[in-house]
């Protein structure tokens, strides 16, 4: 499977910028957490989680206006994200009251779509792409988890359980998907 992958990929993609972006995204992870574990940090941390998911908002516009979406974005785009909102989740649960039972749910959720993932590119040599769903839930999370910075619970647990409708779309969705695609469930009509 290594080999497929790394047929899969040109180097120069990781020149691409949108897929810079997305790097850049992976770089600004370890001062978010650290400026997160530190209260008289919170402002820092809050700027640099706005900016790392700013750049998740709009490398995919990116990629697309240049006609350089490519197989390293798709891969590497979503695995940000979800390293991005999963080590939040669990650098807010230590320090902002973050709860504990969302953090499990996420880094559940996100490590059996990652599985997913794999199981559905070794069947059929297919990078999954985001559904609209899981963007969303990506675009709520960070809502509440900026929330949870600013301003602890408070305000951050009535984002969260806002951004738990989504969540439980994209699980099912993403469910569904890896279902269909493997050959569990018939695809829906329309």
């Amino acid at each position: 499977m290594a080999a497929r992958l790394r047929h899969a990929f040109k180097l120069r993609e990781v020149l691409y910028p949108a897929n810079l972006l997305t790097l850049a995204r992976l770089l600004m992870l370890p001062a978010a957490i650290h400026a997160m574990q530190r209260p008289e940090q919170r402002w820092r941390a809050l700027g640099i989680l706005g900016a790392a998911m700013f750049t998740d908002a709009i490398d995919g516009t990116i990629a697309r206006r240049r006609h350089e979406v490519s197989p390293l974005g798709q891969l590497l785009d979503p695995v940000a994200d979800k390293l991005m909102i999963d080590a939040t989740a669990v650098a807010l649960a230590r320090s902002r009251g973050f709860p504990w039972w969302a953090t499990v749910l996420l880094l559940g959720r996100d490590a059996a779509i990652l599985a997913g993932g794999l199981l559905i590119y070794r069947r059929r040599q297919v990078i999954s792409t985001a559904h609209p769903s899981g963007k969303a839930t990506t675009l709520a999370l960070t809502l509440a988890m900026l929330l949870y910075i600013a301003d602890g619970p408070r305000s951050g647990r009535p984002a969260l359980y806002a951004a738990m409708a989504p969540f439980a779309i994209s699980a099912f969705v993403y469910l569904r998907e890896l279902a269909r695609t493997t050959g569990g469930v018939p695809p829906a009509t329309e």
